[in-house]
């Protein structure tokens, strides 16, 4: 009786977590990070390739350029580079997310489309 009842209570663990795990890609898919987004309040570009959680950057503004590493984990966006940036992402819409720096301060980025059509890995 108590090996069923271990049973049972792992096969609810192990749909649980996969339910879980495939809520989490859902997400990421519309999420969308690679691509390029623009800046709407700043003259601002950010550049992201990779996979949906991690991958190379590009930043650029008016005075400064900075490119290297960016990981997604949570609701949190990290980019390292010259310099360690953290963000908390909000999605609006498809295409259009916000980053909140640590001090509070939002900025609106929105995805530029392209005429890129990126093929599936074989």
């Amino acid at each position: 009786m108590s090996a069923l009842i271990t049973l049972l209570v792992a096969g609810l663990v192990f749909l649980y977590l996969r339910s879980n795990h495939k809520a989490r890609e859902r997400w990421l898919q519309q999420l969308a990070l690679p691509g390029q987004w623009r800046s709407e309040r700043e003259d601002s570009q950010l550049v992201l390739s990779g996979n949906l959680k991690r991958g190379d950057f590009q930043w650029q503004n008016r005075s400064h350029r900075d490119s290297g590493q960016w990981q997604y984990t949570g609701q949190t966006l990290t980019l390292r580079g010259d310099q360690t940036r953290t963000f908390e992402v909000q999605f609006f819409q498809p295409g259009v997310i916000s980053l909140i720096r640590e001090d509070g301060t939002a900025e609106l980025f929105n995805k530029q489309s392209t005429n890129v059509v990126p093929l599936a890995k074989k």
